[in-house]
């Protein structure tokens, strides 16, 4: 298995639910590089708005989060980029469903469920390429 995966994908009336497990829970995190990494190729990120702990934006905890929080932005952030209702508002959450084996569930809103997929996609293949 690898460091990161997405278990399970399921669309439902305007979200997308995803089953994904990570080696190590949620003390797995990108490295301070990957982080600088994704900043560069995603500059959006830094400034997307968050509700966590520290109450900062999500580029100010990149190199913290647990990496389903990291899928969580990048699907926002793509779907955004590649959504032509420039209206849209995208959100997402993600929650532990089971810590000690790295389970958790990331949610996300869309207006279009091809788009979504689309995000997915492209988000799942730029984590492949960032996990250390």
């Amino acid at each position: 298995m690898s460091a990161f995966a997405v278990e399970r994908v399921a669309i439902e009336r305007d979200r997308m639910a995803l089953l994904v497990r990570v080696d190590g829970g949620p003390a797995a995190h990108l490295s301070p590089a990957a982080a600088e990494r994704l900043r560069a190729a995603r500059p959006r990120l830094a400034r997307h708005a968050c509700l966590n702990a520290e109450g900062a934006p999500f580029g100010d905890i990149l190199a913290r989060t647990s990496l389903p929080h990291v899928l969580e932005h990048l699907i926002i952030d793509f779907q955004a980029e590649m959504n032509d209702r420039s209206a849209a508002t995208f959100v997402g959450t993600t929650e532990w469903l089971n810590e000690r084996e790295g389970l958790a569930r990331v949610e996300v809103n869309f207006t279009d469920d091809l788009i979504a997929l689309a995000a997915l996609k492209a988000a799942s293949a730029l984590m492949e390429g960032m996990v250390d």
